[in-house]
């Protein structure tokens, strides 16, 4: 059984670049996998040699971006980018929502933290 858990990290970005690089392939290459096959809703991880197959299961552009990985096609599990603009100091967030068994929450943390560090001196640059 998996918790879902939710990370939320301040981005300096527009929400229009932002929304690219959770939802472009290309641009996901940069920073979420080192590789990256788009085929109709269908999208190819791959991390030192590595495939994982997701699905893109719901897509609102400019707000969210939500995948469920092959193996829990059929299970609740999924991987979402949300992203959310503070009405008063027009602050980006990018709220991410993912499924972690309990004795990998924290190697799940450390994993996101270091992807949103890539992902982060790439929106600087």
């Amino acid at each position: 059984m998996r918790e879902k858990i939710n990370f939320e990290f301040r981005m300096n970005s527009s929400i229009k670049i932002l929304y690219n690089y959770i939802s472009a392939p290309a641009n996901m290459t940069e920073w979420f996998a080192d590789n990256v096959i788009y085929l109709s809703n269908r999208y190819i991880f791959t991390w030192n040699g590595y495939e994982e197959t997701c699905f893109l299961i719901k897509k609102i552009p400019y707000i969210s971006v939500r995948y469920r990985w092959e193996q829990d096609f059929d299970k609740i599990y999924y991987f979402e980018f949300f992203l959310e603009k503070e009405k008063l100091t027009k602050n980006i967030s990018l709220i991410i929502t993912d499924f972690a068994k309990k004795n990998e929450i924290e190697e799940s943390k450390m994993w996101w933290k270091n992807k949103i560090k890539i992902l982060s001196k790439l929106l600087i640059s």
